[in-house]
């Protein structure tokens, strides 16, 4: 009778583990999607906050600006521990760094000089479809069925609608150089996503931690090439004073959410949901950013654009329910 109350009584137990645990993940993909969704309408506003400071400010000074800023803002959230637990962890660092922090952000805001921010956020589809691309080949997560390659097809159209808008040359369609650009970061950041969820799967270090070290190794090349392509360091302290106080208050905000708050938001999802839902939740990052250029700069889109939108939101919403 003792023996069977025992029995009875571990089975309850486990039982009960097994609904904490249930109820447990539920909670982390809850909180997963909202930390995705804030970087969507973080990441958003960077096309519009962006397009201001680069009205007379070079790209490349822009970003070796942004990134200690956004390095001393995770300070306090990492706790300022630099401790890496392998080699293999800082390797993984050192990628994403020159990925994410360095080639993606330069290729950003070069861009954004020559295109409309509303025209940005529309490109930010890229980095979904390239993430979802580059885990389903080389990272084993992968949409499902003939569903799955289908709505992926209509998102590249998409893109192709509007990185060209269909403009004829004399024999080809015309690329705009400033968009091809744009593009090239969707992609460094769509590496970035995977390599950064491999490290957080495989790796103890805490989102906070690889977004903080992250921007500090960004921030050190960045100033480094900042210096040596400075005609002089009397003309680079002249582009620093250049800068006006309400400008500092725009590049500062830029920095603090645009780019620190949306990567740390960014890779609490990753670890809690993965890439693919990840990527199908910041989807709503260039619809926010459509909204935000609209009220904040007027900026309107072109029919082929609207129309490329909808086929890449199509798309991208198929993708989720494969």
């Amino acid at each position: 009778m003792g023996r069977l109350l025992f029995f009875g009584g571990l089975k309850t137990n486990l039982l009960s583990d097994q609904r904490n645990f249930k109820n447990s993940l539920i909670g982390s993909r809850t909180l997963g999607f909202i930390c995705v969704l804030i970087t969507a309408v973080l990441f958003g506003s960077i096309y519009s906050l962006a397009k201001l400071p680069l009205s007379h400010i070079d790209p490349l000074l822009l970003s070796a600006i942004v990134y200690p800023i956004a390095f001393v803002t995770l300070i306090p959230v990492a706790r300022g521990s630099f401790r890496l637990n392998c080699l293999n962890d800082f390797k993984y660092i050192i990628i994403i760094s020159v990925l994410g922090a360095v080639a993606a952000p330069l290729l950003l805001f070069y861009g954004l000089e020559d295109v409309a921010a509303s025209d940005g956020a529309i490109l930010a589809n890229a980095q979904i479809l390239f993430t979802i691309l580059l885990s389903s080949v080389f990272f084993g997560e992968r949409p499902k069925g003939l569903w799955g390659y289908s709505a992926i097809t209509i998102v590249v159209a998409g893109l192709f609608l509007a990185s060209t808008e269909l403009k004829l040359s004399s024999s080809i369609l015309e690329y705009e150089p400033g968009k091809m650009l744009i593009l090239g970061a969707m992609l460094c950041w769509a590496l970035d996503n995977n390599f950064s969820r491999r490290l957080i799967k495989k790796s103890s270090v805490e989102p906070s931690k690889i977004a903080m070290l992250k921007f500090l190794i960004g921030g050190i090349v960045l100033s480094v090439l900042l210096v040596l392509s400075s005609p002089s360091l009397t003309a680079l302290t002249n582009a620093l004073l250049s800068i006006e106080t309400s400008e500092w208050i725009v590049i500062s905000i830029l920095a603090i959410f645009g780019f620190a708050g949306a990567l740390f938001f960014l890779l609490e999802g990753l670890k809690r949901i993965g890439t693919i839902k990840t990527m199908i939740a910041l989807s709503f990052t260039p619809i926010i950013g459509i909204i935000i250029a609209m009220a904040t700069r007027g900026e309107s889109i072109s029919p082929i654009e609207a129309i490329a939108t909808a086929m890449i939101a199509i798309g991208i919403f198929i993708i989720s329910r494969t």
